[in-house]
C-alpha cells in the first residue's frame, strides 16, 4: 500500500463497530476547540489588520487593501496550525487508544510495549509536548522565510510540503509510541520513505483545511497512520527499503 492507499484504509477502518467509540469524543473534543478559535479570531481580526495598517509609513497606506489579504491568508495558516496542535494534544490519550486497537485489528495483536493503558495515556500527551518542541522552531524559521522578498516566492510549495510532512509525522508517530519507538528513530524510518510519507500526510494536510471536514478527520487520519506505519514503518530497514522501490 502507497501513502494514499494507507490514508484511504483510514476511512475504512474507523467505520469498524469496534473502533467507533474512538472516533466519538475526539470529534467532539474537536467541535468544541474549533468553534472557540474561530470565535476568538473574528473577534479579533479587525484589531490585527489596524495593527499591522499602522506599522506602515503613510505614503504605503494605499497597500491596506493588500495588508487585510494577507493577514486573512496568515490568519487562516496560523489557525489550521493552532487547531491542529491543540485538537492533538487534548486528544492524544483517545489517539493511543485508537492507534492500538487498530494496528491489533491489522496484525492480530496489540502493540509491542509492555505498559498498561493507563501509563500510555500520560505517554501520548508527554510525546505530543516532544512533537510541539519539534513544529514550533521549524514552522517560525518557515514564517520568516515567507517575509523575505523574492525568495518567499516559494514559500506557498515549502508550506505546502512542510504541513504533509508534520501530518505524516504527527499520524504515524501514535502507533511509534505505542512500540516504544522513540520520537528520533521514528523520524529516521519515516525519512528512509520520504516519498511514501509525503504522500500520506498531503492529503491528510490538505482536508484538514476544509471547514467541517476537518471536525471528523482526526480519527481517520490516525486509523490511516497506524496502515502506514504496519506497512512501511514497523519493520526497521527491510519493508522501509520495500516501500521505496
Amino acid at each position: 500500500m502507497n501513502g494514499i492507499d494507507c490514508f484511504v484504509e483510514g476511512f475504512r477502518l474507523v467505520q469498524k463497530p469496534g473502533l467507533r467509540r474512538f472516533v466519538i469524543i475526539p470529534v467532539i473534543i474537536n467541535t468544541i476547540v474549533l468553534t472557540a478559535m474561530v470565535a476568538v479570531s473574528v473577534s479579533q481580526f479587525d484589531d490585527w489588520v489596524d495593527s499591522t495598517v499602522a506599522m506602515l509609513p503613510e505614503w504605503l497606506s494605499f497597500l491596506s487593501w493588500l495588508i487585510w489579504l494577507l493577514t486573512i491568508l496568515v490568519a487562516v495558516f496560523v489557525l489550521f496550525y493552532v487547531f491542529t496542535i491543540v485538537a492533538n494534544m487534548i486528544a492524544a490519550p483517545f489517539n493511543a487508544l485508537l492507534s492500538v486497537k487498530v494496528e491489533a485489528l491489522i496484525v492480530g495483536k496489540s502493540p509491542t510495549s509492555t505498559a498498561s493503558v493507563w501509563l500510555i495515556l500520560p505517554r501520548a500527551l508527554l510525546r505530543e509536548i516532544r512533537k510541539l518542541s519539534y513544529l514550533l522552531p521549524r514552522l517560525a524559521g518557515l514564517v520568516l522565510f515567507s517575509i523575505v522578498p523574492i525568495i518567499n516566492a516559494a514559500a506557498p510549495v515549502l508550506w505546502i510540503l512542510f504541513g504533509a510532512w508534520m501530518m505524516a509525522i504527527q499520524y504515524t508517530d501514535y502507533a511509534a509510541d505505542n512500540n516504544e519507538i522513540s520520537f528520533s528513530e521514528h523520524r529516521k524510518r519515516l525519512a528512509r520513505a520520504p516519498a511514501q510519507s509525503i504522500l500520506f500526510g498531503m492529503p491528510t494536510y490538505l482536508l484538514l483545511a476544509i471547514p467541517l471536514v476537518n471536525l471528523v478527520l482526526m480519527p481517520v487520519c490516525v486509523a490511516g497512520g497506524t496502515v502506514f506505519w504496519v506497512n512501511h514503518l514497523r519493520t526497521d530497514g527491510s519493508l522501509v527499503s520495500q516501500s521505496m522501490l
